[in-house]
């Protein structure tokens, strides 16, 4: 009785979790990281993803047996987690920022639908129906509110060190964009969902009303010129960057990395975009999902997340009548997908519209493609594990134990990496406030809490490099404050050094090391020298941007080589012709 008594505690508890995670994911924020939006969205799915993982484990240790349901979906989904794992790992040589972004998103997505979808039980799909549906008229009753100068951005303020602000540039799920695509997949099941039962009733009446206003509301805000438009890559440019990085074989096949679009942007744009109004801005994401995939992940990413696209696709004749409404939900979010690029918000919703899906359906796989994985002989060398999880279920045990491990592990790790986060936004907060003092802890306590990612090191590194300027400025200075000097800019050094290490392909990483260097110069005979040699190595990873030329044309002029200076003068021009300070 014990026994059942926690299976179905497990089971009812995931199917509460998944349904949450359904309306938190576009509606959740939390504005104690400085990335309030994204944050709040992603770290919700990774706690999601290891009580998946606990859940299994429980059900594992409760059942005495290994028992993981194979549906259609178990291998495309398990391929593509996969995918995005070996690229994360293989092609960087610290992963931190890809599993901390949309490649631990991918990978939590598998873990979610493969797992999750052993641990529910019965058919929820009107439910999570009404529950996307209700999502999205509260998406699109807050944009009302917004666009009226009264909605959630004010509660927010309130509680928070932020000002943002009291209209339809700001939006909970991130913006009015990706609020669009969740309220498209909210009507997509509310019209199915009607289709299903052969009726509409007053609620789906209300819904349906509610959520074509928001997205009317969204359209007409994303407009061109309006205050909440879409700049998204151009198709032939995001074309160009695609070809481009298909050069090495090695990142054909797994990518640069989930997190790389950002740096491969800036290294193989096309020259034309120079001659365009977002010539410095490099773009985080391709056109849609799978220009971007072939650049981050790879042709062996891309090929999985076809393969789940294809067998989804392939289960329209097979799906029970009941879950037609969730097949017909998943299939829109792959639909937005292809068209634009994809984003957390809608990836969560996908990725709880996998499970509640397959387990609409486990009685019909199970009848023809569910099977038990159970392992009861042990080689003779490792009897040792007999001794450790029992004689009879040592197995199922020892499964049960690593799955708890990993799982608390995890949820360490995630913690550590949140309050990184937050130690960042409490800097931010420190500066508003022009506390010099906080913001250096602070930021002091987000590199020890997570020191594997070069955001917070470059941004430390500055920071110590602000402050050793300020005492370096005081007329009075005393030996204290000089060693105190001495000992900022070896730290600002440091830092600004491993976060090139961290991620060399990002451009920003060079030229914050390059502004360290060029602030000592006068004080250090080789500075100009690293100066010039930090920048050299940002044109390496960004060569068509003619700011970077121009800053290495300035230092060699103040060095008095006035003949590589106007060499570099000319290539700034030449690769941006109409920029006024290279011909000046």
């Amino acid at each position: 009785m014990k026994n059942n008594s926690a299976l179905s505690f497990t089971q009812t508890a995931t199917s509460v979790v998944l349904k949450v995670l359904l309306v938190a994911a576009p509606l959740l924020v939390i504005p104690y990281t400085r990335n309030l939006i994204v944050d709040s969205k992603l770290f919700l799915l990774f706690v999601t993803a290891l009580l998946s993982v606990l859940g299994f484990a429980v059900k594992t240790f409760t059942k005495k047996k290994w028992e993981l349901a194979v549906s259609p979906l178990t291998l495309p989904l398990a391929l593509f987690g996969g995918s995005v794992l070996v690229s994360s790992l293989l092609s960087q040589k610290y992963p931190v920022e890809s599993l901390l972004g949309i490649g631990g998103a991918y990978v939590a997505m598998s873990l979610i639908s493969i797992l999750g979808s052993s641990l529910i039980k019965g058919n929820h799909a009107e439910k999570v129906v009404n529950l996307v549906s209700i999502t999205g008229a509260l998406l699109g009753l807050f944009m009302w509110l917004e666009k009226f100068g009264v909605g959630p951005s004010y509660i927010i303020n309130s509680i928070s060190s932020f000002d943002l602000p009291h209209n339809l540039l700001f939006n909970v799920s991130g913006s009015s964009f990706v609020a669009i695509q969740v309220m498209i997949v909210a009507m997509v099941g509310l019209v199915a969902g009607i289709k299903s039962k052969k009726k509409v009733t007053t609620l789906d009446l209300g819904l349906g009303i509610t959520n074509l206003l928001g997205i009317g509301l969204g359209v007409w805000s994303v407009l061109p010129g309006r205050i909440a438009e879409v700049s998204l890559t151009p198709f032939k440019a995001s074309w160009t960057v695609m070809l481009r990085s298909l050069e090495s074989l090695q990142s054909a096949i797994i990518g640069h990395g989930p997190a790389s679009y950002i740096n491969m942007y800036a290294r193989f744009k096309p020259l034309w975009t120079n001659g365009q109004e977002y010539w410095q801005f490099n773009f985080p994401t391709a056109t849609n999902t799978p220009l971007t995939m072939i650049v981050t992940i790879g042709l062996l990413g891309l090929g999985s997340w076809i393969f789940l696209l294809v067998k989804t696709f392939m289960q329209t004749k097979k799906s029970s009548k009941e879950s037609k409404p969730l097949l017909t939900m998943i299939l829109a979010t792959f639909a937005l997908q292809l068209l634009a690029p994809a984003n957390i918000v809608l990836l969560t919703i996908q990725t709880a519209l996998f499970v509640f899906w397959i387990a609409a359906n486990q009685n019909h796989f199970s009848l023809l493609q569910f099977r038990t994985w159970k392992i009861k002989k042990l080689p003779k060398r490792l009897d040792f594990l007999k001794k450790l999880f029992g004689k009879k279920n040592w197995f199922v045990n020892l499964v049960s134990f690593l799955m708890l491990v990993v799982s608390v592990g995890g949820f360490y790790l995630v913690g550590r990496a949140y309050m990184a986060f937050h130690y960042m936004y409490k800097a931010n907060t420190a500066l508003i406030n022009r506390d010099v003092i906080n913001i250096y802890e602070n930021q002091r306590k987000a590199v020890s809490t997570n020191r594997y990612l070069d955001t917070i090191r470059r941004e430390y590194a500055l920071t110590n490099l602000q402050v050793a300027i300020a005492l370096s400025n005081n007329a009075d200075i005393t030996e204290e404050e000089q060693q105190q000097v001495i000992q900022l800019v070896s730290q600002a050094i440091r830092d600004g050094k491993a976060a090139t290490l961290l991620d060399p392909d990002d451009v920003d990483n060079w030229t914050a090391l390059a502004e360290i260097y060029r602030n000592l110069i006068g004080t250090s005979e080789e500075a100009s020298n690293w100066a010039v040699s930090s920048l050299v190595s940002a044109v390496q990873v960004n060569p068509i941007n003619p700011s970077l030329r121009l800053e290495i044309g300035r230092l060699a002029l103040a060095d008095g080589n006035a003949e590589d200076a106007i060499s570099f003068f000319a290539q700034a021009a030449e690769l941006k012709p109409d920029m006024a300070s290279a011909y000046y």
